[in-house]
């Protein structure tokens, strides 16, 4: 049987325009990229964060789009956001830096592990790097990490820049290699590889147990996936269909099962 139309899934982008009430602020860009990301979490229990409430519009289109979600917690530095009330009581807002050790406890007091993170804080390049390496941990196998307003990173006066080695973009920029850690691990190790952006020069555990599955980069926006195990085994198993080969693939092919190059 179809489903009536007040019993129907609503988009993300729908809920952010029918918005009234708590202004929510959002690219046009995001809202289907949302829809994308937010729909394998569409289920009961999962736990959301978001880095930046602003006006609390969007914990309230959150609350709206994950109709079962267990806890919603926003978290803004800006004290007039403690004077924000919700009708929900799913929707918590902790006053304070994302990056003190006060918010950090107040939030995992309220949900010690969450489904998705969302930065849309202050958009400084230090303080984007500190929020995913303090709370990327928090995140459950196969949760998603997204940064928002990443065009700040080509900005000097957001602490970072096209050039700058040590900016944020970089930083993610240098995951892509971890990504693929398994084919160079012999070469380097992944703590000496990234230990320059980190001033202790010991970037977190997470990245060398191999937690961070798939990286995003669109306009202005960062996803980071956790993986659903640690490894950096990812690859998998060569899977070879048929039986008839015109050129022998399973003698030209290397250890990673592409051509060796110059195999003509």
């Amino acid at each position: 049987m179809a489903r009536s139309p007040k019993d129907s899934l609503q988009t993300y982008a729908a809920l952010h325009a029918a918005k009234t009430g708590k202004a929510s602020d959002k690219w046009s860009s995001y809202l289907p990229a949302y829809d994308r990301l937010f729909a394998p979490h569409r289920r009961p229990g999962v736990n959301i964060l978001e880095i930046g409430v602003q006006n609390g519009g969007s914990l309230e289109v959150l609350g709206q789009y994950f109709s079962k979600a267990e806890v919603i917690i926003g978290c803004d530095i800006d004290p007039l956001c403690g004077n924000l009330v919700y009708d929900d009581p799913r929707l918590h807002v902790v006053v304070g830096s994302i990056n003190s050790q006060d918010a950090y406890d107040q939030i995992t007091a309220l949900a010690p592990a969450f489904d998705i993170i969302i930065d849309d804080g202050s958009h400084l390049s230090l303080d984007i790097g500190n929020a995913f390496v303090d709370y990327f941990p928090l995140l459950r196998p196969g949760g998603v990490f997204i940064i928002e307003d990443t065009h700040t990173l080509y900005t000097p006066g957001y602490g970072g820049g096209l050039l700058d080695p040590a900016s944020a973009q970089q930083f993610f920029k240098a995951l892509t290699d971890i990504v693929n850690y398994e084919f160079w691990m012999g070469e380097i190790d992944a703590n000496e590889f990234l230990r320059g952006f980190f001033q202790d020069g010991r970037p977190p555990a997470f990245i060398a147990e191999g937690w961070v599955d798939r990286i995003e980069f669109s306009n202005s926006m960062i996803v980071v996936h956790k993986a659903l195990k640690a490894g950096h085994a990812k690859l998998g198993a060569r899977v070879v269909s048929g039986g008839e080969f015109a050129v022998d693939i399973r003698a030209k092919s290397g250890a990673s099962g592409f051509e060796n190059p110059g195999a003509g």
